[in-house]
């Protein structure tokens, strides 16, 4: 592809996504539409590094492919057309308002993904976060409009504290291109701001509320951008303005990705739809990604590594809610499915899960981080139990009466695509070992997960086991909430019922007594007139 064409094809990414909404009110054009829209994104992907500027647009707009968005323009450009292709043909109810939010938050995506200044960015995050909340409450129903209010509060509250960093960095700067950006660490405070703010894209406890509530309810093609893509744009943020040292001590912000890592983990084997277990899985997936992302901070470098895991998770993610909605149980081929791209996220030999993990060990272990290849060996065990409890809920479903739906082609793409891409960038990045390297450290912990799975479903037996709801954290805080507002309230009836005692003053009430017969009196205000001069004739004469 010649460099001219690149340009090219960053105003198709762009401005498709607003002109395919001229065919989503027409049946027949809107299934293609959702498949088309994101296609240049996966052009950009696979094309020479090369931007575009636009100097006289607003203050200076720019837009670049470079190495830290060409892997999440492929996980976009290929996640997107995947769930699209589901959406138009499976979206019943108001396909026309679902497609229309679906491409707004395309052209958002798109706009962050390929931006090269900080405004560009935001503008994208913006645009990306808000129109999110219409595939949230797509459905209408009471749950709905609950995961949306929270998903609403969340991303409020990370888009000020987003925003709010974006307006201290660039009053900060002369330059505020992400290139600029990316070679000097902020200020703390700022720096401590913006992570928090992407921390919520991201889904990092306790900030990572929206994520469990959101999933289950939103359509299943929304559920697997929502989870394959859009979390992911958190750590395109961070990678963009947050550059080697801006977070430190390194140590404390590497231990919180893997405590979120193991609490995702273990807050969804409490579940019991699998949406919100594949939701916690997400949580803990991203924990294990941003843990990785402190570590090579540390270490220096690894944006290739970054990106393997980005796709590796994220197209198996994109897999798996695929199947959520196409009745796993009803046929062998239907559990083939879901169990290849589950098998991927346990990081079993030949599986893209131990070729990320062993690309993020052999990168780490010449800065002196050994011990993260243990770490990495739990969260893989972790994930094992997580899966098979995923495992035995997708097991259940047929589909409604019995009656499963047709495979959509787009699943069983899914699935190749998260087989075959992860490898594909692997090789082309020189990250790929033999699919057979370290064998026993990736398969250890997924038996010891099976061991540990058998033994405690002969034990507990038909006791139910132990259930936390979903979104875990809401409900304590929703409680506390509530006490804290009926407290309130309860003062300020308090205070709006009590009447201050007023002092009996007999002078005060007399002139009260005669103030109505003065009033009746037709002279009453000649007098008062009179009065006034000849106390101001008195003080005349005694100055």
């Amino acid at each position: 592809m010649s460099a001219l064409a690149v340009p090219a094809w960053i105003v198709a990414a762009l401005l498709l996504p607003l002109l395919a909404l001229a065919a989503v009110r027409v049946d027949r054009l809107r299934a293609a539409a959702l498949v088309l829209a994101p296609l240049p994104l996966l052009v950009l992907a696979l094309s020479p590094e090369g931007g575009l500027a636009a100097p006289r647009l607003l203050l200076g707009t720019a837009w670049a492919v470079d190495g830290v968005n060409r892997p999440l323009l492929l996980l976009a450009g290929l996640g997107f057309a995947l769930a699209g292709g589901v959406a138009g043909a499976r979206v019943s109810r108001a396909p026309t308002l679902f497609a229309t939010v679906w491409l707004l938050v395309l052209a958002g995506v798109a706009q962050a993904l390929l931006a090269a200044e900080l405004a560009g960015f935001y503008t994208g995050y913006l645009v990306m976060s808000l129109t999110a909340y219409g595939l949230v409450v797509h459905a209408a129903t009471s749950e709905a409009l609950r995961a949306g209010r929270v998903y609403l509060v969340m991303a409020l509250l990370g888009e000020a504290m987003v925003l709010a960093g974006v307006l201290q960095l660039a009053g900060s700067r002369e330059a505020v291109d992400v290139l600029s950006l990316a070679s000097q660490p902020p200020a703390p405070g700022v720096a401590w701001l913006l992570f928090a703010g992407f921390a919520v894209k991201l889904g990092l406890v306790p900030l990572h509320l929206w994520l469990p509530v959101a999933h289950p309810v939103a359509p299943v093609p929304a559920s697997a951008v929502l989870s394959g893509v859009l979390v992911k744009l958190g750590l395109l943020g961070m990678m963009r303005v947050l550059p080697e040292g801006s977070l430190a001590p390194a140590t404390l912000v590497f231990f919180l990705g893997l405590a979120t890592s193991a609490y995702g983990a273990l807050a969804g084997l409490a579940q019991s739809r699998l949406k919100t277990v594949l939701a916690y899985s997400t949580v803990s997936q991203m924990g294990l990604l941003f843990a990785g992302f402190a570590a090579l901070q540390a270490a220096g470098g690894g944006t290739a590594v970054l990106g393997l895991l980005a796709l590796h998770h994220g197209l198996n993610k994109i897999a798996l809610f695929l199947a959520a909605g196409g009745a796993v149980g009803a046929s062998r081929v239907r559990a083939t499915l879901f169990a290849l791209p589950a098998l991927a996220l346990v990081g079993l030999p030949a599986f893209t899960g131990a070729l990320a993990k062993d690309a993020l060990k052999s990168t780490l272990a010449p800065a002196g981080w050994e011990a993260f290849a243990w770490m990495l060996s739990i969260g893989s065990l972790l994930t094992a139990l997580l899966m098979l409890h995923g495992w035995r809920l997708a097991r259940a479903d047929r589909g409604d009466a019995g009656v499963p739906p047709p495979i959509h082609p787009a699943w069983p793409l899914a699935v190749l695509a998260g087989i075959a891409v992860p490898w594909a960038w692997a090789v082309s990045a020189g990250l790929a070992r033999s699919p057979l390297a370290g064998i026993w450290d990736a398969l250890w912990p997924a038996l010891l997960a099976l061991v540990a799975w058998t033994l405690a479903t002969r034990l507990r037996g038909n006791r139910a086991a132990p259930r936390i709801p979903e979104g875990d954290l809401l409900q304590p805080l929703a409680t506390i909430a509530t006490a804290l507002r009926n407290a309130g309230v309860a003062v300020l009836d308090r205070w709006n019922a009590w009447q201050p005692p007023v002092p009996h003053l007999r002078p005060l009430t007399r002139l009260a007594a005669l103030e109505p017969a003065m009033v009746r009196l037709p002279g009453a205000g000649g007098l008062m007139l009179v009065l006034l001069l000849v106390i101001a004739a008195l003080a005349w004469r005694a100055s």
